[in-house]
């Protein structure tokens, strides 16, 4: 079974799978484009960085990790969902 792009995301540990998070992220933008918030590249990571900043310090619901990668991971996926 494919793993989900959420499943992906917090599988994140080195470059490797930064790398293969990016490919799967691609993907999932040329097949589920109707999933997407943002239909240009500015927006997608106007809100990457949008949600980055809101989360510097972590959430109610949401622990910053410690990992670079993980967390460059996680902002690029929030770029797909954050309003």
């Amino acid at each position: 079974m494919q793993k989900t792009l959420f499943e992906l995301v917090n599988e994140v540990q080195d470059e490797a799978t930064f790398i293969a998070f990016l490919i799967a992220l691609s993907k999932d933008r040329q097949t589920c484009r109707d999933e997407w918030q943002h239909d240009s590249i500015e927006s997608f990571l106007e809100a990457a960085a949008d949600w980055g900043q809101e989360s510097v310090n972590g959430l109610t619901h949401y622990e910053k990790p410690d990992n670079p990668w993980k967390r460059c991971a996680q902002m690029m996926y929030m770029g797909k969902i954050y309003e």
